[in-house]
Parts: C-alpha cells; structure tokens; sequence
C-alpha cells in the first residue's frame, strides 16, 4: 500500500503551484489536497481532487472573534478530511489556508512539512513553524527561518517543448501575478507614450489584467498605435515567458523562479503593502544573479520606466550572453529544487 501525503496550499499561485509542481514528482504516494474557494478554480482546471475548507487570517482587531470562529470550522474539518485519509504527511505551502489542517494534524499527531516561498518568512509559516516538524525554505538567507529549516529553493513547474515566436519585433509581457496588478494598468500605457513611432513599431506588448481593467488597457495601447494584447489570465503563462524579451512583474518568489528559469530579462515592481516588505527582499535575492531593474512603486515616474524598457531591450544585451552560457546548468539546478523537497 503506498504511503499518502496531504499537500495544502490557497490563496494566490504562488502558494498553489509550488504544490502543484511537487505533486507531479509524487507519484509513488497517494496524494489528497486541502485548498480554500480562493484557488479551488486552478484546480477545476487542472483536474485535481481536493477538498475545501474554511480558513481566516490571525486577526487582533475587531474582527478576532469572527475569524477565529472560521479557523475553529476549518480545524474540524481538517480533522474529518484527516481522519478519513489518514496521511503520513501534510505539507503546507504557506498562507493561512494551511493554519486549520496543520493545526488539525497536529491534534491527530501527523507530522508536517512547510514550505516558506518569500525571502521573509511569513507570519503565518512563523507562527506555524514553531509545532511543525521541518521548514523548507526557498532562499539560503531567510529572514526569521528557524533553526529546523533546510534550504531547497522553490519548486517550478517544468518546462516542456516549448517553440518560440518568429518575430522581428521586441516583445515585452507584462504580468501582475495569478492576481494581476492594478498600477500596471495605468502606468504601463504612460512609459510607452514615450516612445517614438520608430520604437513603437518594433515592440509588441502582452499584457495580463485584472477583467475590470481590461478595456481601459485596450483603449489606451490602442490609442498609442502599438501592437498588444491583453487577457485578465494566461493560462499557457510558460509560452508567454518563452516568447518574451523583458517581463514586467510583481515579485513574488513563484514568478520570480519562473522568469530565471526561461533567463529573462525583467523590471521589478515589489509590491509596497506586501507582508514585511518580503517582495523587494525576493527582488534583491532575484537580482544577485539576473539581469533586471527593480523600481520603486512609491516614486514613479513613467518617463524613466521607458528609459528602462529601453535599456534592457534595445542597449543591454551583455546579460543574454551570459544567459546563454549557463542556462542549461541552470536548468537542471532548478529541476533539483524539486527533488529536494521531494526527497
């Protein structure tokens, strides 16, 4: 009888597809999961069973006594959900969907794994951390790892075959995470305002939006001449990366992993009101062996964001060189990752 592992992960993708990167390098186990209504769609779309839960923040506020009732709900039904399955693990992948099945485990004496994606350990896995068994975390230098971390990076979906584009054109794919980014919307549309006609015509922009969003996107790059276009989200996200020149991204640890793998180029917007500022830290660990330019989302200016864009696809071109040099290397590091974790 093969041994079964519970893996738990909700929220956002970045939570989600570490886990679902790892399932996939399971295949000796039974494998259940336990997520929230926040990401039971990915999982619809890919096809996995699972389980839903009840799940809330930690909360000191006003609001203590309701979320702490949702935790409590959550836990029983982790404890249901557990008992049935019986697994010999559960591993969670950070954020409070994870808070009620570990908690669950815990009771039910199952010992568990948890994954910390960021460069700052977040406050959930850091409360968490201290009655679980083992921590894996992504960077060497986790701020707040405790003492029974191991180092295993971040796990990343594989890369399949992928054909790239044949185009004379530069093409610049923008991407605010599986949430899309707001300020993209606006400030996007402004750098490339900067650009002559020349420019423009040598450039295409593929750009990921919230569906609320979406049609001011389109009035704006349209009205700009430029070749684009916009979708609130892709699901073929690797092809996007693959047929890139420069991305244009938020920072969190899951699409930061995923752009070094296909080695591109990027600009950096580490989101300001992120949990401990851990998104310009990923930007910093990401930046020590890539090639991008983070910028600071509380002082813009869409002018010196086109002199970026400019920079990293038209003048800089040393960092794709060296890119070239290491990346199969560095392909099978990333692969390792995952067996790290699966080991």
């Amino acid at each position: 009888m093969n041994k079964s592992i519970c893996l738990v992960a909700g929220g956002t993708g970045g939570h989600l597809f570490p886990a679902l990167s790892v399932m996939k390098d399971l295949d000796d186990y039974d494998i259940d999961f336990i997520t929230d209504k926040r990401t039971e769609k990915y999982l619809v779309e890919k096809k996995v069973k699972y389980k839903k839960i009840i799940t809330s923040k930690i909360s000191f506020n006003i609001l203590f006594l309701f979320n702490s009732m949702k935790i409590f709900f959550g836990v029983v039904q982790s404890i249901l959900i557990l008992i049935k399955k019986r697994p010999d693990l559960v591993v969670g992948f950070g954020g409070y969907t994870c808070i009620p099945t570990i908690i669950a485990s815990k009771i039910l004496m199952i010992k568990v794994l948890v994954h910390e994606q960021n460069a700052v350990m977040g406050r959930t896995n850091r409360i968490l951390s201290k009655i679980v068994d083992y921590v894996a975390i992504t960077f060497p230098n986790t701020t707040f790892a405790p003492s029974n971390s191991k180092y295993t990076g971040i796990p990343v979906r594989r890369i399949m075959k992928l054909k790239r584009i044949k185009s004379n054109k530069k093409r610049i794919f923008v991407v605010g995470g599986s949430q899309g980014a707001n300020i993209f919307s606006v400030l996007i549309p402004q750098a490339f305002s900067f650009f002559n006609s020349q420019l423009k015509n040598k450039i295409k922009v593929v750009q990921q939006s919230r569906p609320e969003d979406i049609d001011k996107i389109y009035k704006s790059l349209k009205n700009l001449g430029l070749d684009f276009e916009v979708k609130d989200f892709y699901h073929n996200i690797y092809e996007q990366y693959n047929n890139a020149d420069l991305i244009v991204t938020r920072c969190g640890a899951s699409t930061l992993a995923e752009i070094e793998l296909f080695r591109k180029k990027s600009i950096l917007f580490p989101l300001p009101s992120a949990m401990n500022n851990h998104q310009l830290f990923n930007a910093r660990e990401f930046k020590k062996s890539n090639d991008c330019i983070i910028v600071d989302e509380t002082n813009l200016d869409a002018q010196l964001l086109s002199q970026d864009i400019k920079k990293l696809l038209f003048i800089n071109k040393k960092g794709l060189n060296m890119y070239n040099k290491k990346t199969q290397n560095h392909k099978l590091s990333l692969s390792n990752y995952i067996k790290k974790i699966v080991d």
